[in-house]
């Protein structure tokens, strides 16, 4: 028997529009993102495990493929930390499977 290890994938709103200086000024709907990932599984041969919605902030990398990065959306969420300093976080929609 193969030794099938637990993965996750996170999936976050892309950028739909640039904004001034190249930033990011338009992002995916949530519905987008979950449509996104039903077209992954759809398309992969994994087992999910549980999908669930997680809030990250824009400190981490994309995913591999980088079809979809940490951007903002409708689901966005300023944090404030320590010294007036703020941290951006988004919903996201990470699944956990296995191959």
């Amino acid at each position: 028997m193969v030794n099938q290890m637990i993965k996750y994938k996170d999936f976050a709103p892309r950028i739909t529009e640039r904004g001034p200086f190249g930033g990011p000024s338009e992002y995916e709907s949530f519905s987008e993102v979950v449509s996104a990932v039903n077209q992954w599984i759809e398309s992969t041969t994994i087992q999910v495990i549980n999908v669930e919605t997680v809030v990250l902030t824009d400190q981490i990398e994309g995913t591999s493929d980088d079809d979809h990065g940490v951007t903002t959306s409708n689901a966005f969420y300023p944090v404030m930390i320590s010294q007036g300093l703020a941290i951006n976080c988004f919903q996201c929609v990470r699944v956990w499977y296995k191959k």
